[in-house]
């Protein structure tokens, strides 16, 4: 095991699934704020909190997926410059040809 620690970026897909996360938590905290009157009293503070909830929402679920379309180049670049540090594989040992005819049996002429 080496002793180097990398910090690496989540992967296109992960933004996706972190965005994700990000609404749902938006979506479960929003009913508590409003419980607890973060948004204030009265009719007022409903309103305020489906204007959180649904900007939370696409908030969350719009920059996952930003971040992963916008970083899927800078991951596949990152893959090139990370093959030039590892140890070059040896290419594959080539199998001999295959003969032209097969051989002949034992007793057949």
């Amino acid at each position: 095991m080496s002793g180097n620690i990398r910090f690496t970026w989540l992967r296109p897909g992960g933004w996706t699934r972190l965005g994700v996360v990000v609404a749902v938590a938006i979506m479960f905290s929003t009913p508590m704020l409003w419980s607890l009157g973060g948004f204030g009293d009265g009719d007022e503070a409903l309103r305020r909190a489906l204007i959180f909830l649904f900007s939370g929402l696409w908030f969350g679920i719009g920059i996952g997926y930003a971040a992963s379309w916008a970083l899927r180049g800078f991951v596949l670049r990152a893959k090139d410059d990370d093959d030039e540090e590892a140890p070059r594989a040896r290419p594959p040992v080539a199998r001999p040809p295959a003969p032209a005819h097969p051989p002949a049996r034992p007793g057949q002429h």
